[in-house]
């Protein structure tokens, strides 16, 4: 199976200034996921997708393949993931880059990867040729179906439903279905769920579980901070 890794790394970023190309354990944080990528047995190529020629020169530093610059259109606050791997594909293709079978997306924010969960994901795909993705998830601190929204009239109303439950908020969280939550720790997408249905995901999705200790996400100065003390507290990269 040819696999190739895509990491998208836009320039601007409101919460945390530079965000990716930011230091985090003496290496700037697009470093940790460009690393782990260039590991892995299952990956042949790494690449990145920024519209930051800043970032596009720290990212080749480090060892990735940054052959074009992302439209600017493709790099704003609202841009979704799926334009930005059309964009790569369409790239592939005009310059007669084979194709891969499928594409790994690591964030750049979630720095806390492992060769082996990594290489997990792609033998999970691999042995399952009617899957479309593999995504990884952890199991929530909160249960979704104790959760709320507020009416119009200011009156709460339960988020989800159970039939044959009434209130499924008073129950007790052991007799509530098990729910997971997707992280940024990894997607590994087949192409053709890309270019076939549009989609990152696709309609059969495999789960990879991931230690909620390798689920940090960075979104924020606070969570930045975190990064940096739970790698100095374990001695290594997380």
């Amino acid at each position: 199976m040819l696999i190739y890794s895509l990491i998208p790394a836009r320039g601007g970023s409101k919460a945390v200034p530079h965000k990716n190309i930011r230091l985090l354990q003496g290496k700037p944080l697009i470093a940790h996921s460009i690393e782990i990528s260039l590991k892995c047995p299952s990956i042949q190529r790494t690449f990145v997708s920024t519209d930051s020629e800043e970032i596009a020169q720290v990212a080749r530093n480090a060892g990735a393949e940054v052959p074009f610059l992302r439209p600017s259109e493709l790099a704003q606050d609202d841009t979704r993931d799926l334009p930005v791997f059309h964009h790569f594909l369409g790239w592939l293709e005009q310059n007669r880059v084979p194709l891969p079978d499928a594409i790994f997306q690591f964030r750049p924010t979630s720095p806390s990867r492992s060769v082996s969960k990594i290489e997990e994901a792609a033998e999970l795909l691999k042995k399952n040729p009617e899957a479309d993705s593999v995504r990884g998830i952890i199991e929530p601190g909160q249960n979704p179906y104790k959760m709320w929204t507020i009416g119009a009239d200011g009156f709460m109303q339960a988020l989800l439903s159970i039939p044959g439950i009434p209130e499924p908020f008073n129950e007790p969280r052991q007799s509530l279905p098990k729910v997971y939550w997707q992280i940024g720790y990894l997607d590994l997408i087949r192409t053709r769920t890309i270019l076939e249905k549009h989609s990152l995901t696709g309609t059969h999705v495999l789960p990879l579980k991931i230690d909620s200790n390798d689920s940090i996400d960075i979104d924020d100065e606070f969570s930045f901070q975190l990064a940096e003390f739970l790698m100095e507290r374990r001695g290594s990269t997380i």
